[in-house]
């Protein structure tokens, strides 16, 4: 990768196919190299959906986007599980990863996820 701080980042999407009305998870699979974590942002397309910032109060934050349900409790800093999964979340899906200062340094990784 060639960030300095990040060493790799995987996004995995469990179940590979999705079946409509289950839940998915989305794991964002990283390693810092000795950095901390500033923030792991999850995407659908150009839109964040969710956010983890262990720096903020909360750490913790949900985007309202239409079709996607966070389930906020089974979610943290390497995942995020979506609820009552619909056809409409057919797609791309991408987890960032940026580390704390003093790099700041970012890696995104991309997905396609299928709802059958």
């Amino acid at each position: 990768y060639g960030f300095g701080a990040i060493r790799s980042v995987q996004l995995v999407v469990d179940p590979p196919a999705v079946r409509r009305g289950q839940h998915a998870t989305l794991r964002c699979l990283y390693d810092l190299d000795d950095s901390p974590l500033y923030s792991v942002k999850f995407y659908r397309g150009l839109r964040e959906f969710y956010r983890y910032s262990p720096g903020q109060q909360p750490s913790k934050k949900i985007f309202p986007f239409p079709g996607i349900n966070v389930d906020a409790s089974l979610s943290d800093n390497r995942q995020v599980v979506i609820k009552n999964v619909g056809f409409g979340l057919s797609g791309n899906f991408s987890c960032e990863v940026t580390a704390d200062a003093p790099s700041f340094s970012t890696a995104t990784e991309h997905i396609s996820m299928q709802v059958v």
